[in-house]
């Protein structure tokens, strides 16, 4: 297993509060993954109470629909929403735990459908996922997700190619490592995303409590190469990309020229902000 230190080239402190949008003013609805899906987003919330949501379409005048889980048992604590690469309309949900739901979406009456159901790789009961992004190799598809980490326990990213046609994992890879902020009620993942170039993003939070005060802070983790290999970024500087006050991030996606962040503000319900690049 490596260690890892983690390393920003710049730093930037966000203006506090600047250009959030609110979606929802409810815990229910507080948001924990995101991904692009028709003119909106598809994102996923981490109830875990039978009448509460589980995925929500979220249009483009920011307003949420609730939509309905087609199986009896529902998903618990879902972390990630990730639209499968080069396929329309299908995506991958991941719970903490590690469990992953292959579903698809019809863009016309948004009925939802279960296609197979996987367990991650190599999770240990004290884990907790909230991060997972996929990638798209010369080797195939490269799974990258993550456990969220403490102020006592150092966090694990893990990458792993998946054999589409018998659902099985290989060649996976550890890194170990810890962030220098948030410096209590840290998470150093609370989400993955990728952008255009292969470089791997995370945002590490504080969560104190069911009303903060939160922060979060943006990383680079690294660079995923054209062939599926992850390579860490030096480890002379340990800096965040970016401070945000006030909110706690658990949503990321790179769109164009934008990154979008999502908040899982508790109590305090669900933020959306789109910062240009």
């Amino acid at each position: 297993m490596n260690k890892l230190i983690l390393t920003t080239i710049f730093f930037i402190v966000s203006p506090q509060n600047s250009n959030w949008e609110t979606i929802h003013d409810k815990r229910e609805y507080s948001i924990s993954g995101v991904s692009k899906f028709k003119d909106g987003f598809l994102v996923v919330h981490d109830n875990k109470r039978k009448d509460q949501a589980r995925i929500s379409y979220i249009n483009q005048e920011l307003k949420i629909k609730n939509l309905i889980w087609p199986e009896i048992k529902l998903p618990n604590d879902l972390e990630a929403s990730i639209q499968v690469p080069g396929v329309k309309n299908r995506y991958i949900l991941m719970e903490s735990g590690g469990k992953c739901f292959e579903i698809s979406i019809d863009p016309k009456d948004f009925r939802v459908e279960v296609i197979h159901t996987f367990t991650l790789p190599l999770i240990k009961p004290k884990m907790n996922l909230e991060g997972l992004t996929i990638f798209s190799s010369g080797q195939g598809l490269l799974f990258i997700y993550g456990d969220r980490g403490s102020d006592s326990r150092l966090s694990t990213l893990f990458t792993s190619f998946f054999n589409k046609k018998n659902k099985t994992f290989y060649d996976i890879n550890q890194f170990t490592f810890d962030l220098p902020e948030p410096k209590k009620h840290k998470r150093n993942i609370s989400d993955l995303a990728l952008d255009e170039d292969g470089n791997l993003w995370t945002v590490a939070t504080s969560d104190p409590g069911n009303y903060g005060p939160f922060i979060s802070a943006l990383y680079q983790l690294g660079k995923i190469s054209p062939a599926g290999l992850f390579k860490p970024n030096h480890p002379d500087l340990i800096q965040p990309i970016a401070i945000i006050k006030e909110q706690k991030v658990d949503a990321l996606m790179f769109n164009k020229d934008y990154l979008i962040l999502m908040t899982d503000n508790e109590n305090l319900g669900s933020k959306i902000k789109f910062m240009k690049l």
